[in-house]
């Protein structure tokens, strides 16, 4: 605001002939600027209205989800891996159910890695042991062993679901319990 101020003093203390020509040259810069606009606004106005009919209304949309991934930060490589794994080969030995999410794999956030698989009935404590155990080797090996994973029984409604969380290995060493072995 001072700067403007500022201005207009400066503008006023010019002398008459000067003024004038500075409003002069100002009115028609505006001018200008406004026959421009009433000629390229339509012109940019039918390109859009042409572009949403062609694409059916797809364009706009699809140019604020690609605004908006650029914005986010980038997703886990592994996180996307272990989804394709578990939907591929995972679950094949489980009661899955596949009414709501692609065989039965839910990943509610790309940048969490938390998996929910959801199953029909009750599973043994066998089956998810030897589910434990595979899903773990498989995350060991496409992490090169610096990521783990925490697998237990989870209630997603309506379903009964196992919940998979990926943790890094260094974590998942903190969360064991540590024995005492006592030599007699």
């Amino acid at each position: 605001m001072k700067q403007i101020r500022q201005i207009i003093q400066k503008i006023n203390s010019l002398k008459w002939y000067y003024q004038l020509a500075i409003v002069l040259t100002s009115i028609v810069a505006i001018i200008l600027l406004i026959k421009f606009l009433l000629w390229i606004v339509p012109i940019i106005g039918v390109i859009l209205m042409l572009l949403f009919v062609l694409t059916d209304g797809e364009i706009f949309p699809t140019m604020w989800a690609s605004y908006k991934q650029r914005k986010q930060v980038p997703t886990n490589p592994l996180f996307t891996t272990v989804y394709h794994w578990l939907t591929e080969q995972g679950v094949t030995d489980l009661p899955v159910s596949t009414l709501q999410f692609v065989q039965g794999v839910e990943f509610p956030d790309l940048n969490q890695g938390l998996y929910f698989v959801h199953i029909e009935t009750e599973i043994t404590n066998e089956l998810l042991w030897n589910f434990e155990t595979k899903v773990r080797q498989a995350v060991k090996f496409m992490s090169n062993s610096l990521t783990d994973c925490v697998v237990s029984r989870s209630m997603r409604e309506p379903f009964l679901a196992i919940k998979i969380r990926l943790v890094s290995a260094n974590e998942m060493i903190l969360m064991q319990k540590t024995q005492k072995e006592e030599d007699f």
